[in-house]
């Protein structure tokens, strides 16, 4: 598994890189996209991964080609707003606000969407598969409840693959996580990706 698990880590890293030439674009400074931590849990384990209390802002995305599934973009409330406080296009004035603006959540969501399409495209390189999303929705609330209505929406509910996402600029390092809640194929496929690949290096 751990073999498997270095093959998702340098798809993430293509992923980030990606990301980060985005990212930067949108923000108007230097973003560095890291994706330091990879897991395939069972969808009842994400809590233990998550402070479930905290209250926080999700970019969904639903899957709808080459996978059964939907991308999840989490921010807990306190890396909402320092992550916002990075971006050159929201005024000081809405920055020191104490609750995120319709300008602020617009933000997120396209910076949610960005993560989420750079590390689907890089599945779908991996996976020789189109890999497509619909337009991103955003929801608010405990992190608990977010996860509830995802994993109740998708109609999926076996296994999530756990991406956590790190924003770095000179003065700041804001933590995020990215999920791909997916069914029980969807997981086996890229499992099996990852087998063939390994596969075939060791041919070589």
């Amino acid at each position: 598994m751990q073999d498997e698990m270095d093959i998702l880590r340098e798809v993430g890293s293509i992923a980030a890189a990606h990301g980060s030439m985005a990212l930067s674009e949108i923000l108007g400074k230097k973003i560095t996209l890291l994706i330091p931590s990879i897991d395939i849990i069972s969808t009842s384990g994400i809590p233990k991964k998550m402070g479930i209390k905290d209250t926080g802002i999700a970019v969904i995305c639903r899957i709808f080609t080459g996978l059964r599934g939907e991308s999840v973009f989490i921010l807990d409330e306190k890396n909402a707003f320092r992550l916002l406080g990075l971006s050159h296009t929201i005024s000081d004035d809405v920055k020191k606000s104490e609750a995120i603006t319709e300008m602020g959540m617009s933000t997120i969501k396209e910076i949610g969407n960005i993560v989420i399409n750079a590390y689907l495209g890089a599945i779908s390189v991996m996976l020789k598969k189109v890999i497509l999303s619909l337009p991103p929705t955003l929801i608010s609330g405990t992190i608990d409840e977010m996860l509830n209505i995802v994993i109740t929406t998708s109609g999926v509910d076996d296994y999530a693959l756990l991406v956590e996402a790190v924003f770095e600029e000179p003065q700041e390092k804001i933590k995020g996580c990215f999920y791909l809640v997916l069914s029980q194929k969807a997981a086996s496929d890229i499992r099996e990706s990852c087998k063939q690949m390994l596969e075939d290096l060791g041919k070589k």
